[in-house]
Parts: C-alpha cells; sequence; structure tokens
C-alpha cells in the first residue's frame, strides 16, 4: 500500500519481508538512545514487533509509520510516519535513518511530505512532533518543516524530558462544516486523473475500524447488498485505480447533500456523480449513498456507508 511519493522516496505500508531493515533500524545505537531499546536480537523478534508497532497501525487506524523507499533502487533506507498519541490532542510525526544514508536529505523530505500529507488529504490542522531533549539534529528536521518548539518535559508514560514541537492550530470548524469536509475528502482519495495518485491508504483513517459498507445491486442485477469491511472495499480499488489498473482518469463528487446531526452521531444523504475510463472505455455515472457518522473522540468517522449506482 503506497502512501505517498517524493521526488525521490516511496512512502509505504511495511510488509513482513522488510524484516531485515527493520531488525537493522531497531538494533542500531541511535535508535536505541534515542527512542527506546527493544530488546529485539533475531528476525522472529523482528517479525514480532513489526506486527505490534507497524502492522496493528495500519488499517485500524490508516496511520503508522511507513518505509522509505527509494525511487532510484528500491532500498528501504529509514521510517516516517504519523501516529496517534493518547497524550497528544492531534498526530505526531515520527522518523528514522540508518547511519549510512545520513546527510542526504531523506528525512527532511519524507518529514515534509508527511506534513503536507497529514493537512491535505487526511485534514489534520494540527501536527506534532517529539524529540528527545539531547536529539538536536531530530529538531532541525521539524523546524526544517515549519514547526517550533512548544513545550519541554515528560509527555505520556515517560519519565525523561522531551521537547515537543508543533505546527498549525486545532480544529475550529463547525460540527456540520466537519462532517462536509470529511465526505470531500472521502472522495477525493479516489481521484487518479492526469497521473495523480490516488491516496487510498488513507480510507482507514476515515472510518471506523468495524464500519460496515454496503453496496446495492445495479438496476438490472439480482436483487441483493454486497456487504464488506473496510479492507474487503478498499484493496480492491487500491488495484484498479492503480496506474496501469482497470480505472484510470477517474473522479467522483458530490453534486447534493443532506446533513443531520445530532449530539455525536450524523447522517448524511448525498446525489454523487462519477467519470472515468474503465477498460479502455471513457464512462460518466452517478447514484446515491447514505453515511452514517459517530464522533468517539476529537474526529467524526463513518460507522456505515450504504450506495446505489443509477447509471
Amino acid at each position: 500500500m503506497r502512501v505517498l511519493k517524493t521526488e525521490r522516496l516511496c512512502l509505504r505500508w511495511f510488509e513482513p519481508s522488510d524484516v531485515d531493515y527493520v531488525l537493522e533500524q531497531i538494533s542500531e545505537a541511535g535508535w536505541k538512545r534515542n527512542i527506546s531499546d527493544p530488546g529485539v536480537n533475531d528476525l522472529a523478534a523482528a517479525r514480532d514487533w513489526m506486527e505490534a508497532k507497524l502492522f496493528n497501525w495500519y488499517w485500524p487506524q490508516g496511520l503508522g509509520l511507513w518505509a522509505m523507499e527509494r525511487l532510484s533502487d528500491g532500498v528501504v533506507v529509514g521510517m516516517c510516519g504519523l501516529l496517534q498519541r493518547d497524550y497528544l490532542q492531534s498526530l505526531d510525526i515520527g522518523y528514522a535513518l540508518l547511519p549510512r544514508y545520513e546527510g542526504a536529505g531523506y528525512v527532511r523530505e519524507a518529514a515534509q511530505a508527511c506534513r503536507a500529507y497529514a493537512h491535505d488529504v487526511l485534514g489534520e490542522p494540527l501536527l506534532f512532533g517529539m524529540t528527545a531533549t539531547f536529539n538536536e539534529a531530530s529538531g532541525r528536521v521539524l523546524q526544517a518543516i515549519g514547526m517550533q518548539r512548544l513545550s519541554t518535559g515528560p509527555l505520556g508514560d515517560s519519565t525523561e524530558d522531551s521537547h515537543l514541537y508543533g505546527v498549525g492550530e486545532a480544529c475550529r470548524l463547525s460540527e456540520d462544516a466537519q462532517v462536509r469536509d470529511l465526505l470531500a475528502r472521502f472522495f477525493a482519495v479516489f481521484d487518479n486523473r492526469i497521473g495523480r495518485h490516488a491516496p487510498l491508504a488513507a480510507l482507514p483513517y476515515f472510518f471506523l475500524p468495524e464500519a460496515v459498507i454496503s453496496r446495492a445491486s445495479l438496476p438490472g442485477e439480482a436483487a441483493g447488498v454486497q456487504r464488506m469491511s473496510v479492507r474487503e472495499f478498499v484493496e480492491p480499488r487500491v488495484q484498479m485505480l492503480a496506474p496501469g489498473g482497470r480505472l484510470q482518469e477517474f473522479s467522483e463528487w458530490v453534486s447534493e447533500q443532506q446533513v443531520q446531526i445530532s449530539g455525536r452521531v450524523a447522517q448524511v444523504w448525498l446525489r454523487y456523480r462519477k467519470s472515468g475510463i474503465l477498460d479502455g472505455q471513457a464512462f460518466e455515472g452517478g447514484g446515491e449513498k447514505t453515511v452514517q457518522l459517530v464522533k468517539p473522540g476529537r474526529r467524526w468517522k463513518i460507522a456505515a456507508i450504504a450506495w446505489q449506482d443509477r447509471d
């Protein structure tokens, strides 16, 4: 699952085959000094660490640390990504790099792209970063992408002081505007026109992990409903919208919508239009969707979607 691409890097979800890199990274002295010593000494333990610290973030949250893969040769040089800490009011950017790749600006490039992704794709107006007080190099990276130091002290369960950096400000949109903004971002991730990368890796961030997605049968099909989990909904669309996939020059947009909000629950009824090239044939179409949302914390999340295409 590719998250984003920069001039020199592809940031993607880690895979089990990346275990050699991960073992080297978390065994490196800088990781142990600046982050923690996980006590991982072999590939089996590294696989367990990946399951707990990397893979467990991806589908439930749409967040995590992502492999920094060099476009020129496919080598994984480090990791960078976005996390949600219990003790921070918004996302936190994290990164690490193997020492032999230092000095090339990879971390700054990836961190800048993650900042843009958090704001432009996920809709997070506020972003944090943390460093050990003695890690001046990491602090320079955060400052280079526009962050300012906010405070110094223990964070979370740690008894050690850390520098906390931040950029932006907390969301000030009304509840109605937040719901509409979320749905606009939901539709935007499917856009692969003019060579755009459709950032479908963002979709789990917009949903509750247990969300249910339902598609009613098309006119002319046998009556029925196809029900999907978030993963079952996303994975085939990643393949279809990828470069060279079946669906190209695609976009989908809201033509009409009604939003009803009561406390921390919301219901949206909308009409949509879409166009693209499917299997080499241009098409246009549309239909209706109903969307149920809840607000379990600071952000609205999609709990269920049901839709039917009309043409």
